[in-house]
């Protein structure tokens, strides 16, 4: 009988291992830039067909993701929708946001 390490290396025509080689380095250079823990499961399915068996594999895998930073909304009830600008505040024209500022300067971006 082979091995099971023999099984994951032939399984899919090799590209069970091929693509577990991709995924551990995907988690790796995720956990160098975000810390964390990543996880791989495989999973071989095996059934018999006739005097043959069909061994079928399955890999999942999840990689450390970047931290999100929370944001502030309100809802403008009005509008019917959610804005970083409290609606119960008046406007002051000459305030302007910095991602307003930034377009008027970089138009091109």
């Amino acid at each position: 009988m082979k091995s099971a390490i023999q099984l994951i290396r032939e399984a899919d025509r090799g590209q069970l291992l091929a693509d577990m080689e991709d995924a551990l380095q995907e988690i790796v250079n995720a956990m160098e830039l975000y810390g964390g823990t990543g996880d791989m499961t495989i999973k071989l399915k095996v059934k018999k067909k006739g005097d043959a068996y069909m061994i079928g594999s399955e890999l999942k895998f999840a990689v450390p993701q970047p931290p999100r930073i929370e944001a502030m909304f309100f809802f403008d009830a009005d509008e019917g929708e959610f804005t970083r600008r409290d609606p119960r505040q008046p406007q002051i024209p000459s305030v302007v946001t910095a991602d307003e500022l930034n377009r008027r300067r970089n138009p091109t971006e």
